[in-house]
C-alpha cells in the first residue's frame, strides 16, 4: 500500500506528464479531443505546482487554496496582459505561462537560491 504523501506525488507527476503531452499536442497542432482538456489541466496546474513548492511553511489545505488562487491570477494576469499589448495568442499565452512557471521553478531550485543569497549579502556595504 502507498502511503498519503507517495500516492500525492504519483498523482502530481501523472498531471505533470498528462499536462505536457497537451502542450506538446498544442504545439504540434495535433488536432485531438484530448488536446483541450490537457492543455486546460497544464494552464492549471502547472503554476498550481510551482506556487505550492513555495509554500512549504503553510498546511496542505491552505497550500492548495493558495496555488489554485494563484494560479488563477497567473492566467489572468499572463491573458490581460497580452491582450492590452495586442499580441494575444492562445499558443504564445500557453508559452507564457509555463515560461513563468519554469523560472518559479528555477528560482525554486537550492543552487540558485544559494547563489542569489551569497551574491546579495557580498554587494552589501560593510558597516
Amino acid at each position: 500500500m502507498i502511503s498519503g504523501s507517495a500516492s500525492c506525488r504519483w498523482l502530481v507527476c501523472g498531471a505533470i506528464a498528462a499536462a505536457s503531452g497537451g502542450v506538446v499536442l498544442a504545439l504540434a497542432d495535433v488536432e485531438t479531443p484530448l488536446r483541450a482538456p490537457l492543455i486546460l489541466l497544464s494552464l492549471a496546474a502547472a503554476p498550481a505546482v510551482v506556487v505550492a513548492a513555495w509554500l512549504k511553511s503553510l498546511d496542505m489545505f491552505a497550500r492548495i487554496v493558495v496555488a489554485c488562487a494563484a494560479a488563477i491570477a497567473l492566467n489572468a494576469l499572463v491573458a490581460e496582459s497580452m491582450l492590452a499589448m495586442g499580441i494575444w495568442s492562445p499558443r504564445a499565452c500557453l508559452v507564457a505561462v509555463l515560461l513563468v512557471c519554469a523560472a518559479g521553478s528555477v528560482l525554486r531550485a537550492r543552487p540558485v537560491r544559494d547563489a542569489l543569497i551569497s551574491h546579495r549579502w557580498a554587494q552589501r556595504p560593510a558597516q
